[in-house]
C-alpha cells in the first residue's frame, strides 16, 4: 500500500474513532414502563448540554415534579401521554440554558389556589430559554396555567393547550420574547385568559385562540398583552363572554377573525391615565409639578397648562410609559406668585391624549 492510501485509511479510521467517541458521549435516557422518578432525577445529575430525555412508551404516570437544571431535550417519537395528579408543577425549569419539549402530551390533574397558582410547565426566577414543538397540554384543575414562565425567551409551535378551571391560563408570562405559531389554545372557567403576558415582544400567527369562560371578577380575554409590541396575524380568536384582544397600542393586528361578547370591543387598546401630584414645589418664580402616567397604555407628548384668571402658561411634557413620571418646571410672572392668586394646573391642556380617566387631569394650587 502506497503512502497516499495509508494516509487515507489512517484518516478514515481516525474519523470513525471520533464518531464512536461522540456517540458514546451522548447520554440519552429512555423512560420505560418501570422507570421511576428517582431514575430520572439521578440521570439529570449527570446529564450534559444537549442530552435527551426520551419517553419511549405510549403512556407514563409521573409521580413527582421533574426538575430540569440542564440544557436538555424532553421528547418522544410516540406522542407519549404523561399523566400527573399532584398539586405541583409537572416540569419545573431552573436552568438558564436552552430547553426544548417536543412530541409529548402532558395530562395534568392537579390544582392550585388563589394564593398560589400552578403551571403545568413552570420555571424559577431569571430568564429561561424554552421552546415547545408539537406538545399537547391538558389541564383540568382551577388556578392552573398550561405554560407559566415569568421571564421567557422561547416559542410555541404546532402545539395544543387546553385548560379547564376557574382562573385558568393557557400561556402566562410577565416578560416574554417569543412567538406563538400554528397552535391552538383554549380555556374554560370563570375569569380565564387564554394567552397573557406583560412586556411581550414577538408574533402570534396562524393560531386558534378560544376562551369559553364567564366573568367572575375579571373580563375573560383571548389574548391580553400589556406594555407589548409585535404582530398578531391570520389568527382566529373567539371569546363569547369577554374580549377577543386586549392589547398595547404597539401591537399590530392583521388578517384575524375575531369574536367578542356583544357590546365589547373585538380589539381593546389599553390607554394612558395622566395625573398631577398635588404637592407642588416652588423656587422663586418657578414651580415644579410631578406628572405621572397611572394607566396601562403609553402616553404621547402633550402640554401642561397653568391658568390664572385670563393668563395661561403652557409647557411641553414628554411621552410617558406605564408607571412613569416626570417633573415639569413652569415659570410664572412675578405678579402671580402671591398666594392670593389661585392657580389651576391641567395636564393635556389641549385634550389631545385619549385617556382612561380625565378626572385627575386638573388641580388647584397657591
Amino acid at each position: 500500500m502506497d503512502k497516499t492510501k495509508k494516509l487515507i485509511v489512517f484518516f478514515m479510521l481516525l474519523s470513525c474513532f471520533f464518531m464512536l467517541i461522540s456517540s458514546a458521549s451522548a447520554a440519552d435516557f429512555h423512560v420505560k414502563d418501570k422507570t421511576t422518578h428517582k431514575d430520572i432525577t439521578n440521570w439529570m445529575k449527570n446529564a450534559k448540554k444537549g442530552d435527551n430525555l426520551i419517553f419511549d412508551r405510549s403512556s407514563y404516570n409521573l409521580t413527582n415534579t421533574i426538575k430540569i437544571n440542564k440544557a436538555i431535550n424532553v421528547k418522544s417519537s410516540k406522542n407519549t401521554k404523561i399523566s400527573f395528579s399532584r398539586n405541583r408543577p409537572m416540569f419545573n425549569i431552573t436552568t438558564s440554558n436552552k430547553v426544548t419539549f417536543s412530541g409529548l402530551t402532558l395530562n395534568y390533574y392537579g390544582k392550585g389556589s388563589n394564593n398560589r397558582g400552578i403551571g403545568v410547565v413552570s420555571s424559577s426566577q431569571g430568564i429561561k430559554k424554552v421552546n415547545f414543538n408539537k406538545v399537547n397540554i391538558n389541564s383540568n384543575g382551577s388556578y392552573v396555567a398550561g405554560i407559566e414562565i415569568p421571564y421567557w425567551e422561547g416559542s410555541v409551535s404546532k402545539s395544543k393547550i387546553k385548560v379547564n378551571g376557574v382562573w385558568g391560563l393557557g400561556i402566562s408570562s410577565t416578560q416574554w420574547k417569543g412567538n406563538l405559531v400554528n397552535s391552538h389554545v383554549s380555556v374554560r372557567g370563570n375569569s380565564a385568559i387564554s394567552v397573557y403576558s406583560t412586556y411581550w415582544n414577538g408574533k402570534v400567527s396562524g393560531s386558534n385562540i378560544y376562551n369559553y369562560g364567564a366573568t367572575e371578577t375579571g373580563v375573560p380575554a383571548g389574548i391580553l398583552f400589556v406594555f407589548a409590541k409585535g404582530t398578531i396575524s391570520k389568527c382566529k380568536v373567539e371569546v363569547p363572554n369577554g374580549g377577543a384582544l386586549r392589547l398595547d397600542k404597539n401591537v399590530k393586528v392583521s388578517g384575524c377573525t375575531l369574536k367578542s361578547q356583544k357590546g365589547t370591543p373585538k380589539i381593546y387598546r389599553f390607554l394612558p391615565d395622566l395625573s398631577l401630584d398635588k404637592k407642588v414645589k416652588r423656587s422663586g418664580n418657578t414651580y415644579s409639578i410631578k406628572v405621572s402616567n397611572v394607566g396601562l397604555g403609553s402616553s404621547s407628548a402633550c402640554y401642561l397648562g397653568v391658568k390664572i384668571g385670563n393668563y395661561v402658561k403652557t409647557v411641553k411634557v414628554k411621552a410617558l410609559g406605564f408607571d412613569k413620571s416626570t417633573i415639569v418646571k413652569i415659570t410664572l410672572p412675578s405678579k402671580y406668585i402671591n398666594k392670593k392668586y389661585t392657580k389651576i394646573a391641567k395636564i393635556d391642556y389641549y385634550n389631545k391624549v385619549k385617556e382612561d380617566n380625565k378626572q385627575n387631569n386638573v388641580m388647584e394650587f397657591k
